[in-house]
């Protein structure tokens, strides 16, 4: 009687495993599909539209909610670094990102971008100095569904800084002002901007 208890038992156990297995083979295969145009396409609504265009009401459409970005080694909430975008929307009102190069490989959409925008509004703590502003880097963004899952950038601080004739000083101040709040938004992301929208 206990055979064939043990026998059923290690019979249900195989029949779950080999399901499973079928359904991670079957995601796998579902994502191979998966055609790199589409892929691209938050990627080219986040560089047109929302940064360049400053339409950041789209925001929802692009990304998923509460997905990770990561300046370096600097990590913030979604809502910080749009935040902080909209800020530099607003320093540089004819701020133009280009996407130069798209490249896809698997779920990661990596892009060599352009900057170039005029410093003449107010925005993240500095006054307008006037002076242009040009940048290159790489980001990286996991796609899935359509959306864009996490971001990782290049720490682009200390160059933007250095364009815009920022102290070293002033430079330090602003960027552990900044640091402090994403940590702040970190611990309690929904506490933290609940109170300041």
């Amino acid at each position: 009687m206990r055979v064939g208890k043990m026998i059923c038992l290690v019979a249900i156990i195989c029949i779950g495993l080999s399901f499973a297995f079928g359904e991670q083979k079957k995601h796998r295969v579902q994502r191979q599909r998966v055609d790199p145009e589409q892929l691209k396409v938050p990627v080219r609504h986040l560089f047109d539209d929302m940064f360049t265009r400053g339409r950041y009401e789209l925001k929802d459409q692009v990304f998923a909610s509460r997905c990770p970005v990561h300046f370096g080694s600097r990590n913030v909430t979604l809502e910080h670094a749009v935040s902080e975008g909209k800020g530099w929307r607003s320093a540089a009102p004819d701020l133009v990102m280009s996407a130069d190069q798209i490249t896809v490989n698997g779920d990661m959409v990596t892009v060599n971008w352009t900057a170039k925008g005029t410093h003449t509004g107010k925005g993240n703590g500095l006054k307008p100095s006037g002076r242009r502003l040009s940048m290159k880097s790489t980001s990286r963004f996991r796609v899935v569904n359509g959306k864009i899952v996490e971001v990782w950038n290049e720490e682009y601080r200390t160059e933007l800084f250095r364009q815009l004739g920022v102290s070293k000083t002033a430079a330090l101040m602003l960027e552990t002002a900044d640091d402090l709040w994403a940590s702040a938004t970190n611990l309690l992301p929904d506490r933290v901007y609940a109170a300041f929208q």
